[in-house]
């Protein structure tokens, strides 16, 4: 219900004349298909070509900055999406974190304004929050770790423990806790199969991308390739 409650607002947004927040693949598709019923026209932006958050919005452009997290150390995504949880930022409030040799984020221009003035370390590393000009998005490409793992079977829990390097207890206990997402959606069943392309992410581990299976023996064990989202 508090999904429907909130892609009902997305819509009323564009109804006025306003833009929505950053939706995820499914949210986009679903809030798609209800400005489609009411034929009500909008425009897309997205931070950088096949970027998975985009925004809708139409009319006026949307009022967001690009933010540059400077810093002297490489950052980690699950550092960064760790300060934004601490901070309560929630998830449609920005953009993809991304990082290659720098580190950007597209937020909502309140968000900015909140980040600069209280985000000033990362990790115990000091950072500055910098405002951009969007126009250096124009050629970013993601970057990823890639990851090969022997595995037994496509479920969730088998492919966290070999990525966690824990027990299935332990597992269970982020499933348990709501802090395993597949495709954007909480996932709490163990015995969860993925698919090639699914996203998946595990608080304080990090966001991948299940690639390919690169081998199968005949009793069912499989090496895959899977991406880590930097």
């Amino acid at each position: 219900m508090e999904n429907k409650f909130f892609l009902e607002n997305m819509v009323e947004k564009l109804e006025k004349g306003k833009n929505s927040f950053f939706l995820d693949p499914k949210e986009q598709k679903q809030v798609a298909s209800l400005l489609k019923k009411k034929g009500i026209s909008y425009s897309i932006y997205e931070p950088y070509p096949g970027a998975e958050k985009v925004l809708f919005y139409e009319g006026k452009f949307p009022d967001i900055e690009l933010l540059e997290i400077v810093s002297k150390i490489p950052l980690e995504h699950r550092s960064i999406l760790g300060v934004l949880f601490a901070h309560h930022i929630l998830p449609y409030f920005y953009s993809d974190i991304m990082i290659t040799d720098t580190c950007y984020l597209v937020v909502l221009k309140p968000i900015a304004i909140y980040l600069q003035d209280h985000v000033h370390e990362i990790g115990k590393n000091p950072v500055q929050i910098v405002k951009r000009n969007l126009k250096l998005l124009t050629r970013f490409e993601p970057q990823f770790d890639t990851l090969i793992l022997h595995v037994s079977s496509l479920r969730i829990d088998t492919i966290m423990a070999k990525i966690m390097s824990v027990s299935r207890t332990k597992v269970e206990e982020k499933l348990k806790d709501k802090e395993v997402m597949v495709n954007y959606q909480n996932v709490t069943k163990k015995d969860m199969l993925l698919n090639l392309q699914d996203v998946f992410s595990i608080r304080g581990y990090g966001k991948y991308i299940l690639k390919d299976i690169v081998y199968q023996n005949k009793k069912g064990h499989m090496d895959l390739e899977i991406l880590k989202y930097k």
